[in-house]
């Protein structure tokens, strides 16, 4: 394989990564958007956060989900997005294992608000860490095809 077919081949793979990991956000993102008063009962369940937070994460996360996922897809600020998407599943998983190590028995309310949906457990946690891992996968990829600006500068 050429370096031309294998530099064709990442940049497939860095299209199919960024609108799989978009995706997700933006599906996690929706439903949020339309009942953020629905999110707002997810968010208190986890026993976290101050209650005069809940009200402004409930309005603020999902539309940060929802504009990094596009900017994924898009392709715009390939750096920071990949890089927010990984910061916002490590904070879900921090968040995950708080509340199993608590013993809270709560839906995660990651992609349904259903009080009554599927509740945290271990494969939550698992899934969210592969989801973490194909955003970590991204890294290689984006600076294989596009290094950051502060790499250019030093390589000239």
């Amino acid at each position: 394989m050429g370096a031309d077919q294998s530099s064709e081949l990442m940049e497939w793979l860095w299209r199919l990564l960024r609108v799989v990991l978009g995706g997700i956000l933006i599906y996690a993102s929706v439903e949020k958007i339309i009942h953020p008063e629905q999110f707002a009962y997810a968010i208190l369940n986890y026993k976290f956060f101050p209650a005069e937070s809940v009200n402004l994460l409930a309005l603020v996360v999902p539309w940060l989900e929802f504009t990094v996922g596009i900017f994924l897809i898009a392709g715009i600020f390939e750096w920071v997005s990949v890089t927010v998407y990984n910061g916002l599943m490590v904070v879900f998983m921090a968040l995950i294992a708080i509340s199993l190590a608590r013993g809270l028995n709560i839906s995660c309310g990651c992609f349904s608000l259903d009080p009554n949906a599927e509740k945290i457990n271990l494969l939550t946690f698992f899934r969210d860490s592969i989801m973490l891992l194909l955003g970590l996968c991204a890294y290689p990829l984006l600076f294989h095809l596009k290094p950051p600006p502060s790499v250019k500068k030093k390589q000239q």
